[in-house]
């Protein structure tokens, strides 16, 4: 894929009570989701559950031990692949990063998680569904670049545009 149309950022949402801030962005066939947790936060603490409409992420406090802290446990607004998905965590920075794979691969999302306002704007999501509407024909057609393509007028749903997501095998 050319870098021209990878993610070029993260979509900020702030923490609330029912859940901690996180960024996020997309791609074809994954959400990348980072939260952010306490620095020295270490692995074997770490519980993430992920299921195919819900994320449930809980890690023990540093600073108050033996106390738990829920940094996520919400439904996804659209489905995922649980047994594709994973997390990593980079305890230095204090951050998990979790990896959702999409269940239709080239839709776009809207947002992660019901309820949060992280939803994207109408002029955002456009703008993603242009993005990943040609990340996706990159994909198909490795040989060209679609990195200075434009398109006109509304932009179709890159998941059942044409027929759908047709890989080359």
């Amino acid at each position: 894929m050319s870098d021209a149309l990878a993610p070029d950022g993260h979509f900020e949402v702030p923490a609330t009570e029912s859940h901690g801030a996180y960024a996020w962005n997309q791609t074809v066939d994954e959400v990348n989701v980072y939260v952010r947790c306490e620095v020295g936060t270490v692995a074997k603490k770490v519980r993430c559950v992920i299921r195919p409409s819900h994320v449930r992420l809980v890690a023990a406090s540093v600073a108050r031990e033996g106390e738990e802290v829920t940094l996520l446990d919400s439904d996804t607004v659209e489905s995922l692949k649980p047994d594709e998905s994973f997390w990593t965590l980079d305890s230095a920075a204090g951050s998990v990063h979790l990896t959702l794979q999409k269940a239709q691969e080239g839709k776009s999302w809207p947002g992660v998680f019901r309820g949060h306002g992280g939803d994207l704007d109408g002029t955002a999501r456009e703008s993603e569904q242009k993005r990943l509407l040609l990340e996706r024909f990159q994909l198909e057609h490795p040989g060209f670049d679609f990195s200075g393509a434009e398109i006109n007028g509304a932009v179709p749903d890159a998941s059942t545009f044409m027929g759908g997501f047709n890989r080359p095998q």
